[in-house]
């Protein structure tokens, strides 16, 4: 409960909450019924705990039960506290809840900011909280994480799936608590064998269960037998067979002078025993046998599911960076070598969205069935989540060897097999990373691995990247960039600048394309040669794109309120933008709101979007808005890997010839044989054709002979911003009859001539 709770309104939220569940009382007996409050801590509940802290990272784990009054805790991992006041529990809010109880940041939180365990020691600020049940499903109290820092996106799915598996864990010791508390009393029924030995090595008792735990026939428990004898005839059975050599030395010892009371055995038939050995006063001992088959087999689920990936088997990331960090401190004092490498399988969500995730999952198995074929004894593979992998290559691997491994397994993985009657292979992109050549720190050389794997998929895939310091830094200026443009769209700094398209033949305006500038506050107007890699970030893309659509669609109504004919707007999109299915229902939607046709707006790709990993996405995209009416651009045609495909697979309407080959080609062959020949094949396919970074009239009358229809560039006006934008319609009649030659005056940005790759995004 928060601080200032009564104990009237904690009775009001129990009828609120589980009026029709259970009440207080019953709860509070329930609790009382398993006698747990005040006992001693006990290693199986530190254990679950310790599981716990381990899965969530956190420093601070509790087995909490909550009183009438109080909070108690029967195991405190990283805190030095045993009880608290109910009122500032909180697993006393847990209880309530049906599912778990997260707390991502508890100074936040109204009714934890108080909290003197929030404003004072320990300082919590998470909190995750799965609750104890009964069989009955009465709230006991918790098993629960809590952690100094905040964690705003709460626990993961595993996460939340293994706390879960633990609660039930510590019912299952509470349960087995009570189950002991009772045999004790009744030997004859007791589920525990219990052997009594006495000072002289005689044993007197040998209960049901423990002779049948044990297989110990009726005859030697009748005789009374020593101790030494039921040892022998054990052994002669070959009852120790899977006992650890050090404990069968201590088994083999006269009992009353074994240096080992609790341990934990196997028998020949996989029981798994614990046997526990009490001191009598005056001499002898009692010996309890359990059967903890079931727990043992429970605690080893709950580790798999914190160390291994439930659909390959291989180790997960938590049991990866552990052995990573391992490795490095053996590679630091040995002055050995560890090597990295992540793996990421490309095309991997193309298999997923054409084929099922059945067939992703089988991709995957097949992958990890592979990587594991490839390492050798000492070295890791581990599936860290999605279809991303790593390796970790032991001594006497270095870095030159790491790359090598890593060359052969691309051409490992390559290899094809057969799923459901289709042909699957696996292709991937690799980063490498080692130690000494790069970081100690486990978590900096993941980040080296990192970046070498982006630097592998950027230069198009399938291929191995070794890290390097160019890298990082280059990642850090993107990942700063990224941070700029994000607060720039915030402060709505981004704005569109608009250059005419032109008419070869009649010297009309013909339309316009929107280019995007920033009006930065410290270094002006800037083009996307500044921005341009921030959209490689699909969140960013898809802001930045409904956001400059909205200033476009916003002139648009005014020049036409105006009476003015400005012809199609065309408006750059980004390959990242594609991933959103919705793209163009968006864009149409908000050319709805402001009533403006659909044939006025153009849509302008590169052909790097055609080469996206979502083909069907990006084809039902384009189809779409081409349905509507809005016209499809081919940007930058030559500058990239087009297709004749892609002319004939995608609705295009028009093509755009990139303005380096159109600069020189009055005096280079070679770019005025593609600027013919892009001509030709527009022509060919009844394709608009504009030319872009038109710049003197002599381009401009050699491109209208080759019969090319549009020319855009400096030679007619440079980019302007929306509100030049009338007086450049007003005017252009007079500019156009020679009464006012020479292209608008518009103040260019730096860098202003050049668009970026992502088409002056």
């Amino acid at each position: 409960m928060s601080n200032g709770e009564t104990p009237a309104d904690r009775d009001r939220a129990h009828e609120h909450v589980c009026a029709h569940d259970w009440t207080e009382q019953q709860r509070l007996s329930a609790l009382e019924s398993y006698d747990i409050l005040g006992t001693l801590p006990e290693t199986a509940f530190d254990d679950i705990a310790g599981i716990a802290a381990r899965t969530f990272d956190a420093p601070m784990a509790l087995v909490s039960f909550v009183a009438r009054d109080t909070q108690w805790f029967k195991s405190a991992l990283g805190i030095d506290i045993h009880e608290t006041p109910r009122e500032v529990s909180f697993c006393a809010h847990a209880i309530l809840r049906k599912g778990q109880f997260v707390i991502p940041d508890a100074t936040q939180d109204v009714r934890f900011c108080d909290n003197p365990f929030v404003a004072g020691e320990p300082h919590i600020r998470f909190y995750a909280g799965a609750v104890l049940r009964t069989p009955d499903g009465l709230p006991l109290g918790t098993i629960c994480v809590l952690d100094h820092v905040a964690r705003p996106d709460g626990p993961t799915q595993a996460q939340t799936e293994i706390l879960q598996a633990l609660s039930r864990a510590v019912m299952r010791e509470l349960e087995i608590r009570v189950e002991r508390r009772f045999l004790e009393v009744a030997l004859a029924t007791m589920d525990q064998g219990l052997v009594m030995i006495e000072a002289d090595g005689r044993v007197p008792i040998i209960n049901a269960r423990a002779a049948e735990l044990l297989d110990l026939p009726d005859e030697l428990i009748e005789s009374r037998p020593r101790f030494e004898d039921v040892v022998q005839f054990q052994k002669d059975h070959g009852e120790f067979a899977r006992v650890a050599e050090d404990l069968r030395d201590d088994i083999d010892k006269a009992i009353v002078h074994a240096t080992r009371y609790d341990y934990e055995r196997t028998r020949p038939d996989g029981t798994v025993l614990e046997v526990r050995t009490v001191p009598v006063a005056g001499g002898g001992v009692v010996r309890t046998f359990t059967d903890i088959t079931k727990r043992k087999k429970a605690e080893n689920e709950i580790w798999r599911m914190a160390n291994e990936d439930a659909l390959t088997g291989l180790p997960n990331r938590a049991a990866f960076t552990r052995q990573l960090n391992d490795m490095l401190d053996t590679a630091e004092a040995n002055g050995s070598t560890v090597s990295l490498l992540l793996i990421d399988l490309d095309e991997f969500k193309d298999v997923n969205d054409l084929l099922g995730h059945d067939a992703g999952d089988e991709l995957l198995r097949r992958t990890a069935t592979r990587l594991k074929a490839m390492i050798r004894p000492g070295d890791m593979v581990a599936r860290l989540g999605g279809d991303e992998f790593a390796i970790i290559l032991a001594a006497p691997f270095g870095l030159a060897d790491a790359a090598r491994f890593a060359g052969d397994l691309i051409d490992r993985l390559r290899m094809t097999f057969e799923y459901e009657g289709r042909t699957l292979a696996t292709r991937a992109s690799i980063g490498v990373a080692a130690f000494p050549d790069h970081h100690r720190d486990a978590v900096e050389l993941m980040k080296d691995a990192d970046i070498a794997l982006y630097r592998a998929k950027a230069e198009g895939r399938s291929r191995v990247v070794i890290y390097d310091d160019h890298a990082r830094r280059a990642m850090h200026q993107r990942v700063q960039i990224v941070q700029e443009v994000r607060d720039g769209l915030i402060r709505q700094e981004f704005v569109p600048f608009y250059q005419p398209k032109i008419d070869l033949k009649t010297g009309r305006i013909n339309g316009f394309e929107a280019l995007a500038r920033w009006r930065h506050p410290v270094d002006g107007l800037l083009t996307p040669a500044r921005f341009g890699s921030a959209f490689s970030d699909v969140e960013i893309a898809n802001t930045f794109g409904i956001a400059m659509m909205r200033q476009i669609a916003s002139d648009l109504q005014l020049w036409r309120e105006m009476g003015l004919q400005s012809g199609a707007v065309a408006i750059n999109t980004s390959s990242a933008e594609y991933a959103d299915p919705a793209l163009a229902n968006r864009f149409l939607a908000i050319l709805e709101d402001h009533r403006i046709p659909a044939i006025l707006l153009e849509i302008e790709v590169t052909e790097s979007v055609f080469l996206g990993r979502c083909p069907e996405t990006i084809h039902a995209t384009l189809r779409r808005f081409h349905d509507a009416g809005t016209r499809i651009a081919l940007d930058d045609f030559g500058t990239g890997f087009a297709s004749l495909t892609h002319l004939k697979r995608f609705p295009v309407d028009h093509i755009k010839i990139d303005q380096s080959f159109v600069r020189d080609m009055l005096t280079d062959r070679g770019d005025a044989a593609i600027v013919e020949a892009v001509i030709g094949l527009g022509r060919s396919f009844n394709l608009e054709i504009t030319a872009e970074g038109v710049e003197t009239r002599e381009q401009a009358t050699h491109l209208e002979a080759l019969g090319c229809n549009n020319a855009q560039g400096y030679f007619y006006a440079k980019p302007m911003p929306g509100s030049r934008v009338p007086w450049f319609i007003r005017n252009w009649p007079d500019r156009l009859a020679g009464r006012n030659p020479g292209p608008a005056s518009v103040v260019n940005p730096p860098g202003g001539r050049k668009k970026s790759g992502i088409g002056g995004r």
